[in-house]
């Protein structure tokens, strides 16, 4: 099995991907923690991404905290290279994230032991460029820079993605 993980998805594939049955890791402008990492401190390590300003914390019933991005910065920090129409319709379907996946320390890193490809998109307004680069870096995967593209790049350029992971799957000699 390929795992593919988007953003904060790419936490989930580092940690899933330990399971006996993936053979291969593929970051689509995905988080890469390493072990005993969480999301936010990984972050604040690098220039604050252009979504900061726009985040927008909701108190939680059970004590926690969930956020979205503001519809005013939306389509700047999220989706840049998408369409006004398209991205004024993600910005009012958007779904909240919760706080806790950005506060999780991350257990030993699948990219540790596994191949991996991740596709770096340089204007990602979500989560900074310099985070990619350097999660991309230590992990040693197979990295396609895609110049101009958005933290959605596989909306705005779904060739480049679809080409990485049949890449990944040629590789991994996945039927």
């Amino acid at each position: 099995m390929l795992l593919v993980g988007h953003s904060c998805g790419g936490a989930v594939i580092t940690a899933a991907g330990v399971a006996d049955n993936v053979v291969g890791l593929v970051y689509v402008a995905g988080f890469a923690p390493d072990e005993g990492e969480d999301l936010a401190t990984l972050q604040s390590k690098f220039p604050a991404p252009v979504a900061g300003p726009y985040i927008k914390p909701s108190p939680l019933p059970d004590g926690g905290t969930e956020f979205t991005i503001d519809p005013s910065g939306f389509h700047e920090a999220f989706c840049a290279d998408l369409p006004d129409a398209e991205a004024a319709f993600m910005a009012i379907s958007q779904r909240p994230i919760s706080g806790v996946a950005f506060g999780e320390k991350a257990p030993a890193p699948a990219w540790r032991t596994r191949p991996s490809w991740a596709v770096l998109p340089t204007a990602d307004g979500a989560i900074h460029p310099d985070v990619h680069r350097f999660s991309y870096d230590r992990m040693a995967a197979t990295v396609t820079v895609v110049e101009g593209a958005s933290h959605v790049v596989m909306l705005s350029r779904p060739a480049v993605v679809a080409d990485l992971v049949r890449e990944a799957v040629r590789s991994c000699a996945l039927p």
